[in-house]
């Protein structure tokens, strides 16, 4: 069985949300830290909101950037190098109360959808009200609550090809339907059925998860964001962000300028 102490983890932690079932924590890097081989006693995940770092595992390289989730088993060996500062990471740690029902860790996608998920997670910290302990547990359970396990048709995986190298613009179902030859009833029932959100909820969300990226990562203004991700303005903008995100652009620029 896992522990449930709380990991140290390198850099310093200024924000620490603790349940029974799970922890999380708000790190940041603002100066070299230890390279050394090391592990955390319980699964984890790191989601990198600011900066980034190169790690190493056992047998890979791995490129840690800004809408990345990093995924742990318990006792998995790494080493982080090249930190970035300054860098700021989301950890959430999973004890075994966690994994009970239909949680499963398998059932995790690690796709801007969830870091999207993790930045409201990150938010509702900083909010900190009575709604912050449910709303964070829900969060972080609805990323362990559906299966996507069962195997999708090939063409959902050409639809997210399409979209993501299309992210900035408004791509019409009618055109993806003469693109795959398949009836657009058919394309809609079933990306929202294999992927659990529909074609227009998944190309929003790519225009999010790069508006969030510019943001915490540039100095460009938050009109000149909007334009550059296809956003009708940057009121547009703001009403996705707000409905997907919870929280205004605005508050979220405060971040990366933290």
């Amino acid at each position: 069985m896992r522990a449930n102490k709380v990991s140290d983890f390198l850099g310093n932690t200024s924000g620490r949300f603790r349940q029974k079932s799970f922890s999380v924590s708000v790190v940041h890097y603002s100066e070299k830290v230890s390279e050394d081989w090391h592990y955390h006693e319980n699964i984890h995940l790191s989601s990198v909101l600011v900066g980034g770092n190169r790690e190493s595992r056992k047998s890979r390289e791995i490129i840690a950037v800004p809408g990345k989730i990093m995924t742990y088993v318990e006792g998995e060996i790494h080493r982080n190098r090249n930190t970035a500062h300054p860098s700021l990471n989301l950890n959430i740690e999973l004890f075994s109360e966690f994994f009970k029902n239909e949680l499963r860790f398998s059932n995790l996608s690690c796709d801007h959808s969830s870091y999207l998920s993790l930045l409201k997670v990150y938010y509702e910290l900083q909010i900190n009200d009575c709604y912050t302990e449910e709303s964070v547990q829900q969060i972080i359970e609805s990323l362990f609550s559906i299966d996507r396990s069962k195997r999708s048709p090939d063409w959902i995986h050409t639809i997210k090809t399409l979209l993501n190298d299309r992210w900035d613009e408004f791509v019409a179902l009618e055109e993806i339907s003469k693109e795959l030859g398949l009836h657009p009833v058919t394309i809609s029932k079933g990306f929202a059925k294999h992927t659990g959100y529909t074609l227009a909820d998944y190309m929003r969300s790519l225009k999010i998860k790069h508006a969030v990226f510019m943001i915490l990562n540039s100095s460009l203004s938050l009109s000149h964001i909007a334009h550059a991700c296809g956003f009708a303005d940057q009121s547009h903008m703001y009403r996705l962000f707000k409905a997907y995100i919870g929280f205004n652009p605005k508050a979220l620029k405060q971040v990366g300028s933290a």
